[in-house]
């Protein structure tokens, strides 16, 4: 009976507790909100949204993207994305990136205090993303792809916090 009761004890106990959660780059908390952005894709004009926030109790940060293309006062949708990004027991960041195309990339972002450049990774592609903050409600991104052995860039914008996510 003892055993049967050291059994429901022990069964009924808190599972243990689950190693901490790595220190966040200061960048990551500073995307953390939601963004509007304008500028160019592929050299037309061009409309953008990212939303950063933390998921699964801040293990890991989550990036909702999408972008447009406008022309006569509307914006024709171009691509939606979601990407997860993970700080790694060893500090660095690894992720993947879901889009529209049903492509999946795999992500190498680095880090620093106001910039994060992602490399990805696909079957048919490699680029990079760089984020740069500029401010606490005010960013740049810069997108580029390697074609012939250089960086090509294909999209800019200049982001500004939405106004219900200022700090």
């Amino acid at each position: 009976m003892l055993h049967l009761a050291l059994g429901l004890v022990l069964s009924l106990a808190p599972l243990k507790a689950s190693p901490e959660v790595p220190a966040t780059p200061p960048v990551i908390a500073g995307l953390i909100g939601d963004w509007q952005g304008e500028g160019q894709l592929f050299g037309q004009p061009a409309s953008f949204s990212m939303s950063w926030s933390w998921a699964l109790e801040r293990r890991f940060v989550k990036l909702e993207f999408e972008n447009g293309l406008v022309g006569d006062g509307q914006v024709q949708p171009v691509l939606r994305a979601v990407a997860f990004y993970r700080v790694a027991e060893s500090g660095e960041l690894e992720g993947h990136w879901f889009d529209t195309r049903g492509q999946t990339l795999r992500l190498e972002p680095v880090a620093g205090d106001s910039t994060l450049t992602t490399h990805w990774f696909a079957e048919s592609e490699q680029g990079r993303t760089t984020y740069r903050l500029t401010g606490p409600d005010k960013a740049e991104v810069l997108d580029e792809v390697l074609a012939d052995g250089q960086w090509r860039p294909f999209g800019t914008a200049s982001y500004w916090r939405s106004a219900t996510q200022a700090q």
